[in-house]
């Protein structure tokens, strides 16, 4: 089976590097499919999955802002936030969205509700992922 080298980074580690059948990412327009010589694609990172299939099979993690590169059989994600499903802590990503929503029903500045309603996102993501 063709395999692509994919390398997953976050400002604090090298979260993932090895060769896979194939990848599936949240970017900011949708989810998408990479797979062995793919044509070389940039896209930035949304609040989402990351699938990542080695050997057939999947391991998923949540993703969050950043970007990737897809280019000469390799492929290279920048993320700002990334972590295994099985790692995520349940309970922090529960008060994480508890916080969050608290947050929306304040009378803050229009910044300070983005910051919110964005930490709310990705406390939701977390959450779903880990429960897949």
């Amino acid at each position: 089976m063709a395999t692509f080298h994919l390398r997953v980074l976050t400002a604090e580690k090298s979260f993932f590097e090895g060769e896979v059948d194939r990848c599936i990412v949240r970017t900011a327009t949708g989810d998408v499919g990479i797979l062995p010589n793919h044509t070389p694609y940039l896209a930035p990172l949304g609040i989402g999955g990351l699938t990542i299939y080695q050997d057939g099979k999947p391991r998923l993690a949540a993703v969050a802002h950043g970007f990737l590169e897809v280019g000469d059989n390799q492929m290279t994600i920048i993320a700002r936030t990334c972590e295994w499903a099985d790692e995520i802590d349940l309970n922090r990503a529960e008060e994480a969205r508890r916080q969050a929503e608290a947050s929306l029903h304040t009378q803050a500045s229009a910044k300070e509700m983005d910051v919110a309603q964005i930490k709310l996102k990705k406390a939701i993501n977390r959450i779903r992922i880990a429960q897949k």
